[in-house]
């Protein structure tokens, strides 16, 4: 098997002697011609810079893990007021120490206090926002049940014309239009009440019928047959507006006790 270097070519085969070269260490290389990437060469060097890499990676990963929990940021901007503390003489500037130490401590206590105050604040919202709600709920059903309206079909809508309003540190419902501007009842100038928005509901065609009738109208009967007799129509014999008419004179309890 031939070496691939020799320190003389002396007792090799003639045939052989052809293949080495002696290089400027006055060693003999055996030339061999590169084919698909498959060369003599020297690694030594490769082999050390390798080494050195791997050795530097190494320490690397080391270092990385140990400040893995180290904002870069955050470590610049200590390294920096560090830097600035050293370059103070503490027998000349103690003043200027503690109005550093202070300023950070302030800093602190300004963000947790921030903090607190937003959480405050979000829940003061919450709980106005509830007693609202409840405030206008309980003057609105009131006033639906002494008109005799139906809390259940009503009440969304007068709350989508209401709202709480202070005054004088005092709190009371108030009615808006659609633009959220305040309503007037009267020439007077007096500010409309949730009593005087049912009491326009309840003449209203739209919500009229969510109120039961004060009173009955007309005979008091319910549509003749058509016999001339005295005889009533059964709720199935009637038309939709022959029954809208019924309900509205006599409410819908007195509707529902005619004949199917």
């Amino acid at each position: 098997m031939l070496k691939a270097i020799v320190e003389t070519v002396d007792g090799l085969p003639d045939a052989v002697k052809d293949y080495y070269k002696q290089g400027e260490d006055g060693k003999f290389v055996l030339a061999v011609e590169p084919v698909n990437g498959y060369a003599l060469e020297n690694v030594e060097g490769l082999k050390s810079a390798l080494g050195k890499e791997r050795t530097t990676r190494e320490k690397l990963e080391r270092d990385v893990v140990k400040f893995k929990d180290i904002d870069p940021d955050k470590a610049r901007e200590a390294l920096a007021k560090l830097d600035e503390l050293a370059t103070i003489d503490p027998k000349k500037e103690a003043d200027k120490i503690a109005n550093t130490k202070f300023e950070a401590a302030k800093a602190q206590l300004l963000e947790k206090h921030g903090g607190e105050i937003a959480t405050r604040d979000e829940r003061i919202t919450h709980l106005t926002k509830t007693v609202e709600s409840l405030m206008i709920d309980q003057v609105a059903t009131a006033a639906l049940a002494e008109a005799k309206g139906s809390v259940e079909l009503l009440l969304p809508h007068v709350r989508a014309h209401t709202r709480v309003k202070e005054a004088d540190g005092k709190f009371g419902v108030e009615v808006i239009d659609k633009d959220g501007n305040a309503r007037i009842a009267n020439a007077k100038g007096e500010p409309m009440t949730i009593k005087d928005l049912i009491a326009e509901m309840k003449q209203s065609d739209v919500f009229g019928r969510a109120f039961e009738a004060s009173g009955h109208s007309g005979t008091g009967k319910v549509p003749s047959n058509g016999t001339g007799g005295t005889g009533q129509l059964k709720r199935s014999q009637m038309t939709m507006k022959q029954k809208a008419d019924y309900i509205a004179d006599h409410g819908q309890e007195a509707f529902l006790k005619l004949p199917k």
